[in-house]
């Protein structure tokens, strides 16, 4: 778009609308990972997997 010489405010809606696509998707994978350590979490590796889950969500938020 930015070869090709297109507005501005088009750019950035493309940016926004791709970051919320990204957003949307990873909202899915941390809530399906979330869902299987909760099944999980009676068990030492859910545990861990647990650990793991709540790193990726400070990292992610």
């Amino acid at each position: 778009m930015v070869e090709n010489e297109r507005d501005c405010t088009d750019v950035l809606v493309q940016i926004a609308a791709a970051r919320s696509a990204l957003d949307a998707i990873a909202q899915l994978i941390v809530k399906d990972y979330a869902m299987s350590c909760v099944n999980e979490f009676s068990s030492e590796k859910g545990i861990e997997n647990m650990e793991k889950l709540m790193k990726l969500l400070f990292k992610y938020l």
